[in-house]
């Protein structure tokens, strides 16, 4: 372990370091986050003082950072082919930092991978003071063309911000900097995002310790703000390409020393 408290080398068993995230997403415009109906907006009523609040799954967000972490590795020629959901090769940086499960994907190993990032349910800094529905024109699925029918979409107001907790458990200065990168990738989220949900992605700080201290939950005003965070650029992260390649490397090594690679 450094002295900032990272870890030296990956190892297939927990040793119980997280380095826990706090993260800002403020929406240049209009949003829509959905569930399972496209003019679904969520929201959840918690208890005084928070009362309504727009709310941002864990799920959303993680699906988005995976995709934009397969990305970045792409560019660097590390498991090309490696894509959600059936696709996945379970021996690459992406697929040992997310998880994966070995009989279900086109590797078909016999080994599973618990996903080391971790999160949480972002959360509006502001209250729900009313939805505002949006009518558009419908569009054929199979024409794709306009006709006189009409949808109704609610989105989330632009200047929105959330706030949420992302976790990294067992972290290596390399599996930290392909986090953060693509954390600040980050660019749009929701539904319909050629057109809507464009997003800045802030790492307000980080904390590191033995146990999950950090939740957005504990922050979100008018409760206090998180005091007492380190600021990323002490962590003095490699570059990006650096670790991509070096994780490659040490986890291809791990699997084989264990014998789940040839």
């Amino acid at each position: 372990m450094n002295n900032l408290g990272l870890l030296n080398d990956i190892s297939l068993l927990p040793v119980g370091v997280y380095i826990q995230l706090l993260i800002r997403l403020k929406f240049i415009d209009d949003a829509i986050i959905r569930s399972n109906e496209p003019e679904e907006v969520l929201t959840y009523t918690y208890s005084p003082p928070l009362n309504s609040r727009f709310i941002i799954p864990w799920r959303k967000i993680k699906g988005k950072l995976r995709r934009l972490s397969l990305e970045k590795q792409r560019s660097f020629d590390i498991e090309k082919d490696c894509h959600l959901k059936d696709n996945l090769c379970l021996r690459c940086p992406v697929c040992f930092l997310f998880g994966a499960t070995g009989e279900t994907g086109a590797a078909k190993v016999s080994y599973n991978i618990l996903s080391r990032v971790l999160g949480e349910t972002f959360i509006s800094t502001t209250e729900v003071s009313e939805l505002m529905p949006q009518t558009q024109n419908a569009i054929d699925e199979k024409t794709q063309t306009t006709g006189q029918a009409l949808m109704s979409i609610v989105t989330v107001p632009k200047e929105t911000e959330f706030l949420g907790v992302v976790t990294l458990r067992d972290p290596t200065p390399e599996m930290a900097s392909i986090l953060v990168d693509n954390l600040e990738r980050i660019t749009r989220l929701g539904a319909s995002t050629r057109e809507w949900g464009r997003v800045e992605t802030t790492i307000i700080g980080y904390r590191i310790s033995d146990r999950e201290e950090l939740t957005a939950y504990d922050h979100v005003p008018p409760k206090k703000p998180a005091q007492g965070l380190g600021k990323i650029s002490e962590l003095g992260l490699p570059d990006v390409e650096t670790s991509y390649k070096n994780l490659d490397l040490s986890f291809k090594s791990l699997l084989k020393a264990n014998k789940l690679l040839k």
